[in-house]
């Protein structure tokens, strides 16, 4: 099975619900408002998981083959985003929350017979029922509150169960579990569809509907990789994955019993918070904990194999190493910037504040991500070979398009059909980049330097931007003919030759076209005619011996 169409559709139904719910989100009172534990200060529609659970939805029951347990894993997502949106709403009692959750894992443990049914030692060993049920139980809930728990910062929990679903559907690939790799892809696109609105500032927030049931999907699919019959890897996975957010959980929660509070009371002292507290930012507080996620990640694929007395010893060490960092930091008053006089006069940050100058910085990120971008279509011009009569027609008429507009606009701002254009030709080529470059080293290389550099001027002009959020666009639709169309090119679900390097390349690029855009008047003529040319010179090279 391929995995480019459930992740796409997802992503694409998630974005395009998002600004239908944000709109309605004060009407219904699902708004998150500002507290003492708050980090925004204006209220914000709370309605992210909603849509999530929607673009999941479409895309698995349109594009994957379900099999009976998938139904009660999905009626059980959507058990526990009903009660999810009523907390948003509301603000249910704990109680009242742990009866959805504890509903919803019974529904997936034992009539989708999803359990932790084994351990591995030397050898696989499997526990009987009245261990392995309510060992399950435990654990799903567990998760499903330590996603909750973790989501106080923008782009925070979203951008970690990201990082995990695309672990998890690595490992179930590797352990044949077909379906529930590709419904891991389908919740991945979802929330990356997502965070295109939560990244701070955020204009949307997932609220309970989404980081319960983001929880519950890593826990339940992160079972399903490891704990089938025919599994090589080890059954302990799960726990190295979401090591930090179970860390952050029981740490918080020993911390509010020893002061005699309940576990569920509020307070700031999640790891996210204390990173504020030691002067990282909004933005730097999320990368350091993406960061530690990505090393998880890591070594969850390098460990997948070792027995699982070893990976448990690793998140041991692990779960000692980042309390004693912690802790130390707090007690010596460690600052990551002490926002001082002296510091402020410092030769680095005067450079640094010197970069950030429109004039500086910005500007080369911009110039960056043009020239990359330009580079890329140039490879794949030099080295695309024949391709079918459909994609030729889609040329020649994109082409007349844009010449047609370019002759009749000139210097006027890019209409939605230009913008259109743009990324239906970008799609077109990294399907061709799929096609051929991967059979010429060098070029393929030369290819992924200059997307790379494309995503790191992107990333660096967002940075940098006075307003870093991202607008409506064409993209919206664009992504929807890319989830459509491109994947059925060759009778498949996904683009040729590696599905994954071409979503990547997809993700980027329609991001840095985005970037582009933005800025467009300062070049617009030149931009039509560079699209123009580039339409041109997929056209004629089939004519063009190689």
């Amino acid at each position: 099975m391929l995995y480019g169409m459930p992740f796409l559709m997802a992503m694409v139904v998630t974005m395009a619900w998002m600004p239908v719910f944000a709109r309605v989100a004060h009407h219904w009172g699902v708004v998150d408002r500002p507290g003492a534990r708050k980090v925004h200060a204006a209220p914000i529609p709370r309605i992210g998981g909603i849509a999530m659970v929607i673009g999941v939805m479409v895309a698995a029951l349109i594009v994957i083959p379900l099999e009976p347990r998938d139904s009660c894993f999905l009626l059980a997502a959507a058990v526990l985003a009903c009660f999810g949106v009523l907390d948003d709403r509301f603000d249910l009692d704990y109680r009242v929350k742990l009866i959805g959750q504890l509903l919803a894992v019974l529904i997936v443990a034992i009539a989708g017979g999803t359990q932790i049914q084994s351990i591995t030692l030397d050898e696989r060993i499997w526990l009987p029922q009245w261990v392995s049920l309510p060992l399950t139980v435990v654990f799903l809930v567990g998760i499903t509150n330590a996603i909750n728990l973790a989501d106080g910062l923008d782009g925070l929990a979203g951008g970690t169960t990201f990082l995990c679903l695309g672990a998890v559907a690595m490992l179930a690939h590797s352990s044949g579990q077909l379906v529930s790799a590709a419904l891991a892809m389908a919740f991945a696109g979802a929330v990356l569809g997502f965070l295109r609105f939560n990244t701070f500032p955020a204009t949307v927030f997932m609220g309970d509907a989404g980081s319960q049931v983001l929880g519950f999907a890593v826990g339940v699919l992160s079972l399903r990789a490891t704990q089938s019959s025919d599994s090589a890897v080890s059954a302990a996975l799960p726990v190295l994955l979401l090591a930090l957010p179970i860390l952050d959980t029981l740490s918080v929660m020993v911390q509010r019993v020893s002061e005699g509070r309940s576990p569920f009371s509020a307070d700031k002292n999640h790891i996210h918070h204390k990173l504020l507290q030691f002067g990282f930012d909004h933005h730097e507080a999320v990368m350091v904990i993406y960061a530690i996620q990505a090393d998880l990640f890591l070594m969850a694929y390098w460990l997948r194999f070792e027995s699982d007395l070893t990976i448990i010893s690793v998140v041991t060490i692990f779960f000692i190493a980042s309390l004693v960092i912690l802790q130390t930091a707090t007690r010596r008053g460690w600052r990551f910037r002490q926002g001082s006089a002296a510091g402020s006069d410092s030769p680095l940050s005067r450079f640094l504040a010197k970069m950030r100058q429109p004039e500086y910085l910005p500007r080369w990120s911009y110039g960056a991500v043009a020239v990359s971008v330009g580079v890329y279509a140039s490879l794949i011009l030099a080295r695309a070979a024949s391709f079918g009569g459909d994609i030729q027609i889609l040329l020649l008429a994109l082409l007349a398009v844009t010449v047609i507009l370019l002759a009749v606009l000139r210097a006027k701002p890019l209409n939605i059909i230009e913008k259109a254009t743009l990324y239906v030709t970008t799609a077109v080529l990294v399907y061709l980049d799929s096609a051929v470059l991967p059979e010429h080293h060098m070029f393929a290389a030369l290819g992924w330097a200059a997307v790379l550099v494309a995503g790191g001027g992107t990333a660096m002009r967002l940075r940098l931007s006075p307003d870093r959020r991202f607008v409506l666009t064409p993209l919206d639709l664009i992504v929807l003919f890319v989830a459509l169309v491109v994947p059925s090119l060759q009778s498949s679900l996904a683009l040729p030759h590696g599905s994954a390097a071409g979503i990547a390349k997809l993700v980027i690029l329609f991001y840095a076209l985005e970037v582009l855009l933005s800025r467009v008047s300062l070049g617009v003529v030149w931009l039509r005619l560079a699209t123009a040319t580039v339409l041109l010179g997929l056209t004629l090279r089939p004519l063009i011996p190689l």
